[in-house]
């Protein structure tokens, strides 16, 4: 008899919880703005381009900045690069017409992430040469 009220009641807790968990907003609805600002091309480099056997370029490339989550103003400028050859591909990210750069080895059928950088900007311009 106790046993029956008690899961009974076990059942009755566990209604109510879910009926809560049910009209709870989710944190995705509750998240409007984006946490990624996607970047434009890479700006042209003198390098010429690898392509693969269909004369198609071997590499994909993105960019996107994201925010920090204790300060949402630094953002990371993030590059990634992936390569849809066979072939190791040597890259190097520069913002455009600067110094500050990142060198990168793309292992075939890989993808490799850097941070090119931290700033208080949400665009950023950089170029992508291969070797």
């Amino acid at each position: 008899m106790v046993r029956s009220l008690f899961r009974l009641v076990l059942l009755i807790c566990m209604a109510a919880a879910w009926t809560l968990i049910q009209n709870l907003p989710s944190a995705h609805a509750q998240s409007t703005k984006s946490k990624f600002t996607m970047q434009g091309d890479a700006d042209t480099s003198e390098s010429p381009v690898i392509r693969d056997g269909a004369n198609r370029p071997c590499l994909n490339v993105e960019a996107a900045a994201k925010g920090h989550v204790a300060n949402g103003e630094l953002m990371d400028h993030i590059v990634s690069v992936k390569n849809n050859c066979s072939r190791m591909i040597r890259v190097k990210i520069c913002y455009y017409h600067s110094d500050h750069c990142k060198d990168a080895t793309v292992y075939g059928y890989q993808r490799v992430d850097t941070i090119l950088g931290t700033m208080k900007m949400s665009t950023f311009r950089y170029s992508l040469s291969q070797r």
